[in-house]
């Protein structure tokens, strides 16, 4: 009798075990895959981390500021070289077997990047400089507050709102003593040499005038016994220049989510970031190729001698602008003088030009204090916008008896550093910036592995695409955006 068997239980279980087998295959090969893109997302990251962590430490050092020198202190630089060491990093990450010495270690991932590609970065110097600006501005908001401007602005609005810095003092004078001349010439007046009762004369105050603006104002204005920097420096190289030539390296200026800094504030900010990190005339940095930076950046000549120089004619004609509007401020001054013109305008017979004459007067009388305080200012002393009575070096006698440069009185007031400082506030922007970024590269080119520093090669934000692949063909393709914070 043959027997019959069910095979239910058997059909069954080969089916549910083909399910779990199935299960089971797809649950590895979800591991497989998840571990795969666990772990080019993680090199990615390092890979980036690492190539952030290379910033120039000299740009950190002087400026504190952190940006990537994509030069890596080789002549020759740029986003190919980022990537190329942004490769090596991912390399060591991804084959991590070549650092194991045990024999038969391996990795099952087989992880490779045939793809990368940085699709966007920023330059410190794009926008002419603002992505710089924008790190330099945050970095003053974090180390020092809202305590870092004091009362610059309201200096910036007294000389802006009197219109010293537009107005020449000395050109105006120029033009009225050519008119007072050719009264004198018309009425065949040679004589110009007849004193007034006060001992004043036409001729002692156009000599005097002449005596002022006629030389070399640094010599007239430097105090006794200091020196003059020697330093200078080849401009052609600089950023500004390149800049010129359109020979810079663009990027796609500041990132997503940074802050722009362009309101007036802002700019106030770095200027006060100017003037912490730049050395200027009795300040000097002496480890720069420019000694006298601040005065650089104002005037952007190519050595300390012709900024300070320069610096100090401006210095001399806002203090001439500023003392001449005191002087009409003030009515004992001002009758001084009308007295003195109205007199030697009675002896040369020519009163209808007394207000020419007695305009002359002040001017020249504003011109010495000017000097005056141009010279206090460099010894270290300080003045203030508007002067009191008191507070002038010179007198109208002594200017006329020989004292050019009066009696020295200590009054609070601004110092050169803070008219310096007023000047970075009204001077253009767009000149102010290239100037300090040339400064920048002065700096760190003067360092040990530094001397083709380029800040156009600078980058604070990188946009890259990773196309990762593993051993069993699976491609992984991602994007990973990073800056310094």
């Amino acid at each position: 009798m043959q027997r019959k068997y069910s095979a239910y239980l058997t059909v069954y279980l080969s089916l549910v075990f083909g399910i779990v087998l199935s299960l089971l295959f797809v649950l590895i090969e979800g591991a497989a895959t998840g571990a795969a893109r666990a772990q080019s997302e993680l090199v990615a990251d390092l890979g980036l981390d690492s190539v952030f962590a290379e910033y120039n430490r000299e740009v950190l050092n002087q400026y504190e500021l952190f940006f990537i020198d994509a030069s890596y202190g080789s002549e020759n630089g740029g986003i190919g070289m980022v990537e190329r060491h942004l490769t090596e990093y991912m390399d060591y990450n991804m084959n991590s077997e070549s650092d194991l010495h045990l024999f038969g270690e391996s990795t099952l991932l087989g992880l490779r990047c045939p793809y990368l590609e940085i699709e966007a970065a920023s330059f410190a110097s794009d926008g002419n400089g603002v992505v710089w600006k924008a790190q330099a501005v945050q970095y003053m908001k974090a180390a020092y507050g809202g305590d870092i401007i004091n009362t610059v602005k309201d200096h910036i609005d007294t000389v802006q709102l009197n219109g010293w810095m537009d107005r020449d003092v000395a050109g105006e004078v120029i033009q009225q003593k050519q008119a007072f001349e050719e009264a004198l010439s018309e009425k065949g007046i040679a004589e110009t040499g007849t004193e007034s009762a006060e001992g004043f004369s036409y001729k002692n105050i156009s000599g005097l005038f002449d005596k002022i603006v006629g030389g070399g104002l640094l010599m007239l204005v430097l105090p006794e016994g200091q020196s003059v920097s020697e330093a200078f420096v080849d401009g052609a190289p600089l950023f500004s220049e390149r800049k010129r030539n359109g020979s810079i390296n663009q990027g796609t200026g500041l990132h997503e989510g940074a802050e722009r800094p362009d309101g007036f504030l802002d700019e106030l900010i770095y200027d006060s970031y100017l003037m912490r990190k730049c050395g200027c005339y009795g300040k000097a940095k002496q480890e720069g190729r420019l000694q006298y930076q601040l005065e650089y950046i104002l005037c952007g000549g190519d050595s300390d001698a012709a900024n300070l120089r320069r610096s100090a004619e401006l210095l001399f004609a806002v203090r001439a602008a500023a003392n001449l509007t005191s002087l009409y401020a003030d009515s004992e001054k001002k009758s001084e003088v009308e007295l003195v013109a109205e007199g030697i305008c009675w002896l040369l017979a020519i009163p209808e030009f007394t207000d020419v004459l007695a305009f002359i007067l002040a001017g020249v009388w504003a011109l010495a204090e000017s000097a005056a305080d141009v010279r206090h200012l460099l010894r270290g002393g300080k003045v203030p916008l508007m002067k009191q009575g008191s507070e002038w070096h010179t007198s109208l006698a002594g200017i006329f008896g020989g004292n050019l440069y009066g009696e020295e009185r200590e009054t609070a007031g601004l110092s050169y550093q803070d008219y310096l400082r007023v000047f970075l506030g009204v001077m253009d922007k767009n000149a102010k910036m290239a100037r300090s970024l040339d400064i920048v590269e002065m700096d760190i080119r003067c360092t040990a592995g530094n001397g083709h520093f380029r800040i156009d090669q600078c980058i604070d934000y990188l946009n890259v695409n990773f196309g990762f692949q593993d051993a069993g063909g699976r491609d992984f393709v991602f994007r990973r955006r990073m800056c310094y914070e």
